[in-house]
């Protein structure tokens, strides 16, 4: 087994415990670089054999609007970036701003944003009610948004179809730790086994031989995307929406001020 640090990819070692020796002597190093990085998506580490079938909820959809929910982080769950994201992670960015960017693939263009406006707030849930097959408890965090067909046809036909099935999260982090594998400290070890115990796959910290605890995170925006740090993000539903009266005038009022501005600059 080689085990490495992720955010010193050239030092690899053939010993965890070595590995916990230069974890141990450049811990600053280490935290700097990871508090710093923008997390975005990478390659899941779950064992296929966790997974059982998922099937979202999908109306018929007949409408040129519809309403999703998406998951777009878990907590409890060891992801690619060897973060196990904590209960409170996102109480305080929801509480801060209650609406999120939900983009494609993270991509921060403007023809990328499905929407500016999502809804976002935490829902307690259990992942074998999100695709595992373990009865474990996790919270999840949420982005319920409307998309019109005219708007971005390619995703509406993607959500519409069920072809969306993981999300991914935008974000800052803002107050993390590190658990380590490390014979020579029981209070080290302790804490290792404490917050491994709070994951849904504690083999991964057993594997890698540390991983991050994010205690709080700041999130930029959720993304649809084909493969998540964290695969237990999948649509829950797609259902036929029907916007308001204000929201028509609004959209057809957009829609004159946009045509006056072309009309203006092509005079």
């Amino acid at each position: 087994m080689i085990y490495t640090v992720k955010q010193f990819p050239e030092k690899k070692f053939t010993d965890k415990m070595d590995q916990t020796r230069f974890i141990k002597k450049n811990y600053d190093d280490i935290y700097k670089a990871k508090i710093a990085e923008y997390k975005t998506f990478a390659d899941p580490l779950l064992k296929e054999a966790l997974f059982k079938e998922f099937i979202p909820v999908i109306e018929d959809i007949t409408g040129d609007y519809i309403e999703v929910k998406s998951v777009i982080n878990t907590t409890n769950i060891i992801d690619s970036h060897l973060d196990l994201h904590m209960e409170t992670t996102w109480n305080k960015t929801v509480k801060d701003n209650p609406y999120s960017h939900h983009l494609k693939q993270h991509e921060r263009m403007f023809e990328s944003v499905i929407s500016k406006r999502a809804r976002s707030y935490n829902e307690k849930m259990n992942f074998m009610d999100l695709g595992l097959d373990i009865d474990f408890k996790t919270v999840a965090n949420i982005n319920q948004f409307t998309l019109k067909r005219d708007k971005m046809p390619f995703m509406f036909d993607a959500y519409k179809n069920g072809d969306v099935d993981q999300h991914s999260v935008g974000m800052l982090y803002v107050d993390i730790d590190i658990a380590y594998y490390d014979e020579d400290s029981q209070k080290q070890m302790d804490f290792f086994n404490e917050m491994k115990a709070k994951a849904v796959n504690p083999e991964a910290a057993d594997e890698y031989g540390y991983f991050w605890v994010v205690y709080e995170a700041k999130k930029r925006e959720g993304s649809a995307v084909v493969f998540g740090s964290n695969s237990v993000t999948p649509t829950l539903y797609v259902r036929n929406y029907e916007p308001s009266s204000n929201t028509r005038k609004e959209a057809a009022d957009e829609a004159l001020h946009n045509n006056l501005i072309i009309n203006i600059l092509n005079h």
